[in-house]
């Protein structure tokens, strides 16, 4: 399974965001048991857990940002639903699997992937009725755009760096009993 969850999490994902447009809050219950789901099937769930803590809170910022601009406008005067929030949670699992392939790239080119593939998911949600824009498409998609040029490649970044903290964290332990307090070795003659 571990070689196919890349697979299996874009499947995941695109079913997870076309729930969320379409249902909304209704979504909810869905949502919450699919992150639940997916952070006990994980291979890499502590790296899952602390990305979804880290891609929701700066992708729900990025997105109150928009709307406290009026870029962006939710029904019932939200400044953000429950269910982007929890959108960007799923992300966040997306980041690490199946968009883990972005981290090959240099961050030039992850950020022009940003630019254009961020606005256009906001397009495609404005169009099925989940978002509202308040200015015209030229102005919101610039606005998206700019934002995703700069979150896409921040959210590599932090993937790659806690991957190598976690990673490294057990190998930082194995060899402690060699060393003194002042991180010079010990003598073992």
């Amino acid at each position: 399974m571990l070689r196919y969850f890349p697979l299996i999490n874009a499947v995941w994902f695109q079913l997870v965001w076309f729930s969320v447009i379409l249902y909304q809050q209704q979504a909810i219950p869905f949502l919450v048991v699919s992150i639940l789901l997916h952070l006990l099937i994980s291979p890499t769930r502590k790296l899952d857990f602390y990305l979804l803590i880290f891609i929701s809170m700066l992708g729900a910022f990025g997105d109150v940002l928009l709307s406290f601009t009026g870029v962006y406008l939710f029904p019932n005067d939200a400044l953000i639903p429950v269910w982007l929030i929890l959108l960007w949670c799923h992300f966040g699992f997306a980041i690490n699997h199946s968009l883990g392939w972005l981290s090959r790239f240099h961050f030039g080119l992850i950020a022009l992937l940003g630019a254009i593939a961020g606005p256009l998911n906001y397009l495609a949600g404005h169009r099925l009725g989940a978002v509202d824009f308040s200015y015209s498409y030229q102005i919101t998609l610039f606005s998206i755009g700019v934002i995703w040029a700069v979150n896409l490649p921040v959210f590599i970044i932090i993937q790659k760096r806690l991957r190598a903290r976690i990673s490294n964290e057990g190998k930082s332990y194995e060899n402690i009993d060699k060393y003194t307090h002042d991180g010079k070795p010990v003598n073992n003659k």
